[in-house]
């Protein structure tokens, strides 16, 4: 019975996979992944799993049993798990796993088609040109697209919608995509993102990073941060690649040379790593075989961005100025932006000096409060890097110099007055040298809690001095 159940949902057109009802789903999944189908979890009589039956559907509208009489059957019993609420959980999905599944409850039937996102690269594209292609398994361009309220977009690694006069997107269904690309060398290890929508929720999401021949992998990096290069040391594994920047080899260490800031080290996957990057970092580094230095294993162009900051004549402006220094040519698709939270600045626009790109902040000194300023380079609307400038008031500054003065004329002050009043007393003392003992012990007694009585205002005052001077320590 089973069976024929299955067999007449097999013979409905893909249209009826795109029914969000309780008896018949559709589950987006990528390679790797692992996904529960429900069966039938609206069904209030699914209590015990032990009279649950799984099929799966196969070519020609064959059958294969996963799990009988609520044990698991399939051959891939090691990658699928039935669960206690009878849900069929598929681990490390495969290509073969997208399939029509159907569950018998005993007294209800469901299904849940499975379908995977997949992405790939056209290699019969055109040398000038890159071709991605995204799909689901089941389509992959053939065919309309029967699921309702699918979409593919296009973006960047940090979901910025791809545009530009070197991209051109075709969409023949809704569950197929092209994005093609006018080649660039810069494009090699660049990652592209296929995202998959119903209904404009994201279902599922995947990344392709591009390969050129004889390309070169853009970084950008702070100042003050610490970068990491990769090595593509797949030609002799467990060697120590070299590395060299403009010609120039480097070794650990060498960060001294050529007045450079940071520190060079070469891990053990042959990785090159900078610490306290400078703006004398930027360049075309390549990582080479020692015994063929000729020829480059990784390319890499570092570009380096910084802000700084200046006071105008006159002390009423600050002047943000944010500067991109590229490793050759800033490309015409770089630029850089602000963020900030003040109604009241105003930018410079992008201005062009030899490798670097620069964008100046004009900020009113007398803004209240401070500002959480941040610079952004983008390539081709894509944030590459960014870095953070916080703005404090001058004013507050010159009140917080104010307050350790204070202090100092206070504690100060109370150190005189503890002196003074000690002079008194010794004075006093020498002239009452010929009274009898008692009486000079009862002076000293009445002098000391005279003193006590006298003292505690500085005391008071320096305990005070001492509980806002923790006020004042940093907080860790």
């Amino acid at each position: 019975m089973a069976n024929v159940l299955l067999l007449v949902l097999l013979s409905v057109p893909w249209a009826t996979a795109g029914l969000q009802s309780s008896d018949h789903l559709v589950k987006f999944a990528l390679l790797g992944d692992s996904i529960t189908l429900p069966c039938a979890k609206h069904a209030p009589s699914v209590r015990l799993c032990s009279s649950v039956n799984w099929n799966m559907a196969e070519q020609f509208q064959s059958v294969t049993e996963v799990v009988k009489a609520g044990r698991v059957t399939s051959p891939d019993r090691h990658r699928l798990v039935l669960l206690n609420d009878c849900s069929l959980q598929i681990n490390h999905l495969m290509l073969n796993d997208a399939r029509l599944y159907t569950c018998d409850s005993g007294t209800r039937n469901s299904s849940v088609s499975l379908q995977i996102l997949e992405i790939n690269e056209n290699k019969r594209s055109s040398v000038e040109e890159i071709e991605l292609q995204c799909f689901l398994n089941t389509y992959k361009g053939h065919g309309p697209c029967n699921i309702t309220g699918i979409h593919i977009k296009w973006s960047t690694e940090d979901s910025t919608p791809i545009k530009g006069n070197r991209f051109r997107i075709e969409n023949p269904s809704g569950c197929f995509s092209k994005l093609i690309i006018k080649k660039k060398l810069t494009d090699h290890h660049r990652k592209w993102k296929c995202q998959l929508t119903q209904n404009d929720v994201v279902k599922a999401s995947i990344s392709h990073s591009t390969s050129v021949f004889n390309g070169i992998e853009e970084v950008f990096a702070t100042v003050g941060e610490s970068v990491s290069l990769s090595c593509s040391n797949i030609s002799s594994p467990g060697v120590s690649m070299m590395w060299a920047v403009g010609g120039r080899l480097l070794t650990d260490n060498s960060s001294h040379d050529k007045g450079q800031s940071g520190t060079f080290h070469v891990n053990q996957d042959s990785s090159l790593v900078i610490s306290s990057v400078s703006a004398l970092h930027g360049g075309d580094y390549q990582c080479s075989d020692p015994t063929n230095l000729q020829v480059a294993l990784t390319k890499i162009r570092l570009h380096i961005l910084d802000v700084t900051s200046e006071h105008a004549p006159g002390g009423d402006t600050l002047n943000l100025t944010c500067v991109l220094i590229c490793a050759k040519e800033c490309e015409e698709d770089f630029n850089l932006t602000w963020s900030e939270s003040s109604q009241n600045s105003w930018q410079s626009g992008l201005m062009h000096v030899n490798n670097t790109l620069i964008n100046k902040l004009f900020l009113p000194v007398r803004s209240a409060g401070s500002d959480e300023i941040t610079c952004s380079v983008r390539r081709e609307d894509a944030v590459m890097a960014s870095k953070r400038w916080s703005h404090v008031n001058p004013l507050q500054t010159l009140a917080w110099l104010a307050v350790p003065v204070s202090l100092l004329t206070c504690i100060a002050a109370g150190g005189l007055c503890l002196y003074m009043k000690r002079k008194r007393n010794k004075d006093a003392g020498h002239e009452q040298s010929s009274f009898r003992m008692t009486h000079v012990y009862e002076d000293i007694q009445h002098v000391n809690n005279e003193e006590l009585q006298q003292q505690r205002p500085c005391k008071r005052e320096a305990a005070a001095t001492d509980g806002f001077y923790q006020l004042l320590q940093p907080v860790n």
